[in-house]
């Protein structure tokens, strides 16, 4: 199969606001995205949360959502798109529109038939989630209604295999249970995995990377948040993972006129680690990574961080990194990736005018982010805020990781060396989620299951355990 059709991404006026950047994680919050069959991101903000209760099987729009496919596969783009709302009809013509239906089966071959439907809340639209399956992929169709059940928004991801627990998980040495972080109107429904004996236990909080994360972070067929709940609790570790808040609330997140990182992501991650003070472990993944310093500043509840592939260079540099990498691959830089990169280093020339005091114009967003995102991260220096934290830190980093390097991991230990309480592990065959591989990794890679191997899990929690 082509390596461009990874994913294959329409949201068009619909899922969560662009109200954060896509990172080094690979998730998209891209309000608009390009109609094109060769988009490079990971599955995004469409991704259903694991905490939305799913609407019955017999729910009128999951047979709506059935026959806007059966449309598409019997070529009548025409009737198709009469079913748009202005902002879908504008940015998605019927020619428009064939053009995605022939270059989904270019690439994933011939449709062969609808699987199953359902219907799930997403931010303030319901979508029909369609399982299709192709010749050579199953991929999830996912319809957007609003509230006159106008479709605001279409986007097709490879549908995700059903779970299965890696080897390491014992799920009798544990319970699950569902718990709420924060309150008010941003309260997040969560899961804490707690192993089952006296207590008290030890507790790791797990803080997403960017874009609308499930508790899961789910990417692909991989769930490396739930690998790891199950991994530490069936080694005596307590896990608390939660929706990210725009995952749940991205439409409300939208309208905040200053949105930065302490709304996004550090907010919530400081109330959960107030469960049980002074026994709580930040665990941050890619962008959570990041921030696990600024998230345990300050705070004397946090015993400890640790810091997983976390990023220490700016975000936009970041992803031109990505895109001329992914752009590598197979040897060549096909017109549309070159067009994707020029865009790419303008908003990223654009934020780096913002963050040196250039004026904002009015409603102006970046990268999927207003400038007071981008001013507040400028004045974050990750490396200098860890040099200071009097904290226990562990950093690991996976050697094939090619969207946070092992360059962020080299910036780690020169910025941290010396320090006794401070643990490096590199895991060469790992990716950025954590998953073992060989060769180049790539966007491919992230839709076959690879968990988070054991080698983490088992050092995570000795390390853990081992903490004063």
């Amino acid at each position: 199969m082509m390596r461009k059709i990874v994913v294959f991404a329409l949201v068009l006026a619909c899922s969560e606001p662009a109200s954060t950047p896509s990172t080094a994680n690979g998730s998209s919050s891209a309000r608009a995205a390009p109609a094109s069959s060769e988009t490079h991101a990971m599955p995004s903000s469409t991704t259903p949360s694991s905490s939305a209760a799913p609407v019955a099987p017999t729910d009128p729009l999951a047979d709506k959502g059935r026959r806007f496919v059966d449309l598409l596969r019997e070529k009548k783009h025409a009737d198709a798109a009469r079913w748009f709302d202005t902002t879908m009809a504008g940015a998605l013509p019927v020619e428009k529109l064939a053009g995605v239906w022939t270059g989904l089966e270019t690439g994933a071959g011939a449709f062969q038939a609808v699987e199953s439907a359902r219907v799930e809340p997403v931010g303030a639209y319901r979508t029909a989630i369609v399982t299709c399956k192709f010749a050579n992929a199953r991929l999830d169709a996912k319809i957007a209604f609003d509230k006159d059940e106008k479709v605001a928004g279409l986007f097709f991801s490879p549908a995700p295999e059903p779970y299965a627990d890696p080897p390491y998980v014992d799920r009798s040495k544990f319970d699950e249970r569902e718990v709420t972080v924060g309150a008010g109107e941003w309260a997040l429904p969560g899961t804490l995995t707690l192993p089952k004996g006296a207590g008290p236990h030890r507790a790791v909080v797990l803080v997403h990377g960017s874009g609308p994360n499930d508790r899961d972070e789910t990417v692909g067929a991989n769930r490396p948040f739930k690998d790891l709940a199950g991994g530490l609790a069936s080694k005596g570790v307590a896990v608390l993972r939660y929706e990210k808040r725009t995952k749940l609330h991205g439409a409300a997140m939208a309208k905040l006129p200053d949105l930065t990182v302490e709304q996004e992501t550090i907010e919530d991650a400081r109330a959960a680690a107030g469960v049980d003070a002074k026994r709580i472990v930040i665990a941050g993944h890619s962008l959570g990574g990041q921030l696990a310093p600024r998230i345990a500043s300050g705070q004397d509840g946090i015993a400890a961080i640790a810091i997983l592939a976390g990023s220490t260079r700016p975000v936009a540099d970041m992803m031109i990194e990505q895109v001329k990498y992914i752009a590598s691959l197979d040897g060549r830089q096909a017109p549309e990736e070159s067009a994707e990169l020029k865009a790419l280093e303008r908003a990223a020339a654009r934020v780096r005018e913002i963050q040196s005091g250039a004026p904002a114009k009015d409603g102006e967003m970046v990268l999927g982010a207003g400038p007071p995102y981008w001013v507040d991260m400028a004045k974050y220096d990750a490396l200098a805020v860890a040099r200071d934290l009097p904290r226990p830190i562990l950093v690991a980093q996976g050697g094939r990781d090619y969207q946070v390097t092992t360059r962020d991991f080299e910036a780690w230990k020169r910025a941290l060396t010396g320090r006794k309480d401070v643990t490096f592990a590199l895991y060469p065959e790992l990716n950025h989620l954590f998953g073992a591989g060989e060769g180049k990794s790539g966007p491919e890679e992230y839709q076959r299951r690879a968990p988070v191997d054991a080698r983490l899990v088992d050092d995570l929690a000795k390390w853990v355990g081992d903490l004063p």
